[in-house]
């Protein structure tokens, strides 16, 4: 019998311990989940054999892989989504008080920074990736349901196995539009077609002969993040923003993207936003600009320089 691709359920749960994997159940799995798949990498390290153009059996080496899914960028005003409050602090993205902020730390069972288990149910079979951390992207198409894309690494322990299929009750409110909202930089009205923010984490797995299971790995762990936002505002004259003059002499200043309307909004801030890059641009024979930021720092304290504010 042919299996379907969209008789499928996505599910993630914060490890107790790093690097353990976690039992799923539909608990785990009240996501609006999208386009999401979990692919091994696994290679196989060949032996050659004596007399001729022989191999003799191959040895599986590091065992881990990589998930993608995407998120409709869904908020009700009070509860934090648990695309946000599960996936974010596996980035290294922590709450307080309704706000994510980058953390400088590995992953532990006491800290604030995760790894989590994901589980991939696909029409009777299940996948898992255990120790998983990894990175975010923001895409906000003007009009559109805002979205985000993440994608985790983690260890590949087990094989997949014959399993039932979730059974959740999935949330029911709405992503927000990308309308209604605000986004500007330097306290001047952008007006885009789109604008992604790539929280550009590096994502590497810990490489350990002591792992518990037969991975080779303890967990992922990220080790690095230069977060950018590229955007296509509409050219202004020099009067309006003078976006030569602030790209190169290094003068970084505030960007703010609020995603829906005061009350029930997401708005990603950047208190120290540096153009990196200016082109012009061509929006059906309308002139843009587009821009590239780099998120620096907001004076001496790190860890400041993107958060993801619920409001």
């Amino acid at each position: 019998m042919p299996l379907l691709r969209r008789k499928a359920v996505f599910a993630a749960k914060v490890e107790a311990t790093v690097g353990t994997a976690e039992s799923l159940t539909g608990t785990e799995a009240a996501f609006n989940a999208e386009g999401f798949d979990i692919q091994p990498s696994v290679a196989v390290t060949r032996r050659e054999g004596q007399g001729g153009f022989n191999y003799l059996p191959g040895i599986p080496e590091g065992m881990q892989g990589t998930c993608t899914v995407r998120f409709g960028m869904s908020y009700n005003g009070t509860d934090i989504p648990s695309w946000a409050s599960v996936l974010l602090p596996a980035c290294g993205w922590v709450e307080s008080t309704g706000v994510f902020s980058p953390v400088t730390a590995g992953p532990s069972a006491s800290g604030s920074v995760k790894t989590i288990t994901i589980g991939h149910y696909k029409d009777g079979k299940r996948q898992l990736l255990s120790g998983a951390m990894g990175t975010w992207k923001i895409i906000a198409e003007t009009g559109k349901a805002a979205m985000i894309e993440f994608t985790f690494t983690g260890k590949y322990s087990s094989n997949e196995t014959d399993t039932a299929i979730l059974s959740p009750t999935y949330p029911s409110v709405l992503p927000l539009r990308v309308a209604a909202g605000a986004l500007t930089w330097n306290s001047v009205a952008l007006c885009t077609s789109s604008v992604e923010i790539d929280a550009g984490n590096s994502v590497i797995m810990r490489e350990c002969v002591n792992a518990s299971d037969r991975s080779g790995y303890v967990s992922a762990i990220v080790t690095n993040r230069a977060p950018v936002i590229t955007a296509d505002p509409e050219s202004v004259l020099v009067a309006t923003q003078d976006r030569d003059a602030l790209w190169l002499t290094s003068d970084p200043k505030a960007f703010s993207l609020q995603i829906g309307a005061t009350g029930t909004a997401i708005t990603i801030a950047a208190p120290k936003a540096q153009l990196e890059n200016k082109q012009q641009g061509n929006r059906s024979d309308m002139l843009t600009d587009d821009l590239t930021w780099l998120c620096t720092a907001n004076g001496s304290t790190p860890d400041t320089e993107l958060t993801i504010t619920f409001d």
